[in-house]
């Protein structure tokens, strides 16, 4: 029986080097403007994967590290949609984190409306299940902002006091007590009902624990994303009704030392998605995934080995239903008379397009209206 679609959104805190991730190899404003340790070379044995695309004459090649992201292209699960962002430049990680995830801008952010792009979706169409919205982490992303979300690391924190002897008597008080206050009454009864769905389905009474998850293929062990990623494929496989989910990876603010540290992030979360789109197996028909960032990496390198905060950067759709193995959108170029300021990466694409797209072809969404107020969405073509 088919299930509703979902839409799992890693965000790359920090600003990730779209340049570096999915590099344009033979540009020679880009092998001008950078050192061999900071671009992805054509040759040798360090060098990184061809992207077969149709964009630009150009050699666009996978940042070496991101072997997985090269197979899963190459497999046609995966989409690139480069020179992407927002359609208002800023250079601050708080301004482009706050502006991306409510995803409102020009005259329309005068709207009374405080919500994130997630949390309007889920407004629009009100899924039911006991557990539609869930951010994986220890907070709550603003994209999920204005609407009901659960937050945990792990399924076992949805359980109210698990394995306390304690948890029977705080549901029983909490059931009892909440109809003084009406304004209580509902999130109180799903706490309690989700809590007792998760204990029930997963307690083991002979450990007096949660039953630990198995998964189909082998996680990466010490990846920082193999831990989120199993969380979501446990509550994907056992049809919690979920249908949005999100999970925050930082560390991608590279001013320093990129050559060591950007590798290190990069295998990091092409293994870990990787492992998490094999262990999904055929439920892989039903989740789309897409990577995006704040802002991308200036085109010049600094002086301290890194790369300060750009504009343009690159997105990552992965799902069948995204007729993967292309780039999409169009190239602007590296010229000096093509960079936005004469220093970055122009945005040609503005993301909303691409989460519009998303959320109108995968997830059913009617009216993308309804979540970018005032944003006339141009399609790509990701959709098939």
């Amino acid at each position: 029986m088919a299930r509703d679609p979902i839409l799992v959104v890693v965000f790359l805190r920090g600003g990730a080097d779209g340049l570096a991730l999915v590099s344009p190899a033979s540009d020679p404003d880009f092998i001008a403007a950078r050192p061999e340790a900071l671009r992805v070379l054509r040759q040798g044995d360090t060098a990184g994967r061809p992207i077969a695309q149709d964009i630009a004459d150009v050699d666009f090649r996978f940042h070496p590290a991101a072997a997985a992201f090269a197979d899963l292209y190459d497999a046609g699960d995966l989409s690139l949609i480069h020179a992407a962002g927002l359609p208002e430049a800023t250079r601050s990680h708080f301004d482009a984190e706050a502006r991306i995830e409510r995803g409102i801008f020009g005259a329309d952010v005068a709207l009374n409306d405080a919500s994130g792009w997630l949390g309007r979706w889920l407004r629009a169409e009100a899924p039911g299940g006991p557990l539609p919205a869930l951010a994986v982490g220890a907070m709550r992303p603003a994209s999920l902002s204005g609407a009901d979300t659960a937050v945990a690391e792990t399924l076992a924190d949805l359980v109210l006091a698990q394995g306390h002897w304690l948890s029977d008597l705080l549901q029983a008080r909490l059931a009892a007590g909440f109809g003084a206050h009406a304004a209580l009454q509902r999130p109180i009864r799903d706490l309690i009902g989700l809590s007792d769905l998760v204990r029930g389905r997963f307690w083991s009474s002979e450990d007096q624990a949660l039953r630990s998850y198995v998964a189909s293929t082998a996680y990466p062990e010490g990846n920082p994303l193999s831990g989120p990623l199993m969380t979501v494929a446990q509550t994907i496989k056992e049809d919690l009704g979920l249908r949005i989910t999100t999970v925050d990876f930082p560390g991608w603010d590279t001013h320093v030392n990129q050559a060591a540290d950007f590798p290190a992030q990069v295998a990091a979360l092409s293994q870990a998605l990787m492992a998490f789109w094999r262990d999904l197996g055929p439920l892989q028909q039903d989740v789309s995934v897409v990577v995006m960032s704040e802002f991308g990496r200036r085109l010049v390198s600094n002086s301290s080995g890194g790369t300060d905060h750009g504009r343009g950067n690159v997105m990552l759709v992965l799902g069948p239903q995204a007729r993967g193995g292309r780039m999409i959108g169009s190239w602007p170029g590296l010229a000096n008379a093509a960079l936005d300021e004469g220093a970055d990466l122009a945005v040609v694409t503005d993301y909303r397009n691409v989460l519009a797209e998303l959320l109108t072809g995968h997830m059913r969404l009617a009216d993308p209206g309804q979540v970018f107020p005032g944003h006339a969405a141009a399609p790509l073509g990701l959709w098939g």
